[in-house]
């Protein structure tokens, strides 16, 4: 008995499940459904094959006759499109092996007139398409969609539809994300001259990098206590350090939790400095994250932004009327519109809202916490001076894919 490979590929393979299950039924029942062959090659029947010669069990073959290999193509994906367990991945694998048999035979009756060649070979593809999109009994928007998840899709994604791992839904909602996240990267770098520089480094030892009172301005967004073993620890390890850096005359927004414990420690350090006037915090409030239905104790839908300044820093620049108040009422970056890099990140809008408010055009604008970039792309796009440090290659990657300039130091 000959296997061809290449028709070998035209069979669903079996789960491990699945063959064990047959397994079991041919040694305690035998091969009840006999091989089907063309000539001396298998065309149906491989895995009962397999299992027959393994085990040394007797099994029936019948002959068929086709005139070519392509015929005999033809008449196996017809008989495995009429399988129940085969996935929808399949499905549409075989048909393509069909529909390109099909155009293939139909131009070989064409003829020779080469001008004509074009308009029928259009008019076949229309044609042969229609006819097998009914013979799978699909929607034209399902057959649509699955065209765009095989044109795009990786082979390893091709593999899990065809195992039935994943559908075609799924794969093209991954792909439309995967696009817009793309999209929404690319347009980071937009209107951006210099391109802010993030540098690999422990942010105490980025901090030191500077001169007392030579930063105009820190906007950063530190992890947070659900992230951190001792968060008193942590907040006094850098922040008052921060302070020291920062000039007089500027600025600072530290993005934090709310949870009592984290505001508890902000509020100690804070009040313990008396370099920089402590505003009323300001809340980051989004409404684009339900969660589930709380029974003790209310879902948190906020964070805390504390505002430092002195009398000697600039004014405001709260002209427009939803700028003034403390509370910034803006949806979180959505992974669903490809928006949402990490699980903490601040949208665009309350970065550049900040950035306008509170710092000048030319200004040093610092973040010790850069992470994806958000705060120091939005400073670069609105004229300022950006620069950051980060000790999370991986979150610095996506950065620099966002328009940043990575410097990894040692």
């Amino acid at each position: 008995m000959k296997i061809n490979e290449d028709l070998k590929k035209l069979i669903q393979p079996l789960s491990i499940e699945e063959k064990e299950i047959l397994t079991q039924s041919i040694k305690h029942e035998g091969c009840r459904d006999a091989l089907v062959v063309w000539d001396d090659t298998l065309i149906d029947g491989h895995n009962r094959y397999e299992i027959c010669t393994a085990f040394d069990i007797p099994f029936n073959t019948i002959n068929k006759e086709f005139e070519n290999i392509e015929e005999a193509k033809q008449w196996m994906i017809n008989n495995q499109l009429g399988r129940r367990n085969l996935t929808d991945g399949w499905k549409y694998e075989l048909i393509q092996v069909k529909k390109a048999l099909l155009m293939e035979k139909g131009k070989e009756t064409q003829g020779k007139r080469t001008d004509l060649l074009p308009t029928m070979g259009k008019k076949l593809n229309h044609n042969t398409q229609k006819e097998l999109s009914n013979e799978l009994s699909w929607s034209n928007g399902k057959i649509s969609r699955a065209d765009k998840v095989w044109a795009q899709a990786t082979p390893e994604v091709k593999e899990q539809i065809k195992a039935g791992e994943t559908t075609f839904n799924q794969a093209y909602n991954a792909i439309r994300l995967s696009q817009k996240k793309k999209e929404y990267m690319k347009s980071s770098a937009e209107n951006i001259i210099t391109p802010p520089v993030i540098h690999l480094i422990d942010c105490i030892d980025y901090l030191n990098s500077f001169e007392d009172n030579s930063i105009d301005a820190i906007i950063t967004d530190p992890p947070y206590i659900t992230d951190i073993d001792d968060i008193n620890k942590f907040v006094r390890s850098w922040l008052p350090l921060a302070i020291q850096k920062t000039k007089l005359t500027g600025r600072m927004y530290i993005c934090t939790g709310a949870y009592p414990k984290e505001v508890q420690v902000y509020l100690n350090v804070l009040l313990d400095q008396d370099k920089f006037i402590i505003d009323n915090p300001l809340i980051w409030t989004y409404r684009n994250t339900l969660g589930v239905t709380p029974k003790m104790k209310y879902n948190l839908n906020y964070q805390m932004i504390w505002h430092l300044y002195s009398k000697d820093s600039p004014e405001l620049d709260t002209g427009i009327t939803n700028d003034m108040f403390s509370v910034q009422d803006i949806n979180a970056p959505d992974g669903r519109i490809g928006s949402r890099l990490h699980t903490w990140q601040k949208p665009d809008e309350l970065a550049d809202r900040l950035i306008r408010q509170g710092t000048l055009e030319g200004w040093q604008i610092i973040d010790p916490f850069a992470c994806t970039g958000t705060f120091l792309l939005s400073g670069a796009r609105m004229g300022r001076n950006a620069e950051g440090g980060d000790n999370n290659l991986e979150n610095i990657k996506i950065a620099e894919e966002r328009g940043c300039k990575i410097e990894i130091h040692g």
